[in-house]
């Protein structure tokens, strides 16, 4: 047992003995005047005292590597950190700015409008009905009531289908539940009037139908309310004709109409308080 602690005890008695001479050599160095046993220490000891410098260079090169690493280190989780604060501050400012540009469009459609229009956020959807019903931001507190229109500055969305006193339930144009009289803008045929409803093939487009097989329409036709049945006025636009097609006795024709609405991206709306001429802004 004690052979293993004398041998540690020699080699380091003999780095001490060498660290002594190291010391010796350098200190004798300095002096001007030398002896020649001195001088002969200096030759043979000079390459040990090589070696051992230069392992303590690159002794304290490898700490000095290690400290800089955890410097780079914690610098880097820094500017991490500040990368995504201000990437998330980018987006927030890219939000405002569309949202900021929606309330533009949708200001300036209530300017120049002579309808009575109100201003309303989408609160909520029903998942089940993505394509059938929205919630919005308004209620009978703000004058709100059952049936009124909701458009936007592009075109008609749907109707009030229910009130509370903070908000209301909106059905949408592609809900199976809501049909509208609609004309073609463009030929404006004496008395052709078909149902715009919602098509089953695609829940994002809409179909209009009960048109005669001689009516005047096409592919990029405009589609608007005919304002006949007193809910919707006359002239909201709805959306463009994509496809004409005609039932399978060639009795009737009917459309399948692109919405003017992106039912999928409704932020904000207008609800139609009435027609006669604009309120007052106390009511």
């Amino acid at each position: 047992m004690a052979k293993p602690f004398q041998g540690r005890k020699g080699l380091f008695i003999f780095l001490a003995a060498v660290l002594a001479l190291l010391l010796l050599i350098y200190f004798t160095s300095l002096r001007e005047n030398r002896t020649p046993l001195e001088d002969a220490m200096l030759a043979i000891f000079s390459p040990a005292q090589k070696v051992f410098s230069s392992a303590g260079r690159k002794i304290q090169s490898f700490f000095d590597a290690i400290v800089s690493f955890q410097e780079l280190k914690q610098e880097n989780e820094r500017l991490r950190r500040e990368l995504a604060f201000l990437e998330g501050q980018l987006l927030e400012l890219q939000e405002l700015q569309k949202e900021n540009y929606r309330y533009r469009q949708l200001l300036e459609f209530q300017e120049n409008s002579s309808l009575d229009l109100l201003p309303a956020q989408v609160i909520g959807r029903d998942p089940s009905q993505w394509f059938g019903m929205i919630t919005i931001s308004r209620g009978y507190r703000d004058g709100i009531r059952k049936e009124m229109p909701v458009i936007t500055d592009r075109g008609l969305v749907g109707m009030v289908y229910s009130v509370s006193p903070n908000s209301s339930q909106v059905i949408l144009l592609t809900d199976p539940r809501l049909a509208v009289s609609a004309l073609i803008q463009r030929s404006r045929d004496p008395g052709i009037v078909g149902i715009v409803e919602n098509y089953p093939k695609e829940p994002a487009l809409l179909r209009m139908t009960n048109l005669p097989p001689d009516c005047n329409v096409q592919p990029g036709d405009t589609v608007i309310s005919s304002g006949l049945g007193g809910v919707f006025p006359k002239g909201l636009p709805i959306g463009t004709v994509k496809e004409v097609g005609e039932d399978q006795y060639g009795l009737v024709k009917y459309v399948v109409v692109e919405p003017r609405i992106n039912f999928n991206r409704l932020e904000e709306v207008l609800v139609v308080r009435g027609s006669g001429g604009k309120r007052s802004s106390g009511e």
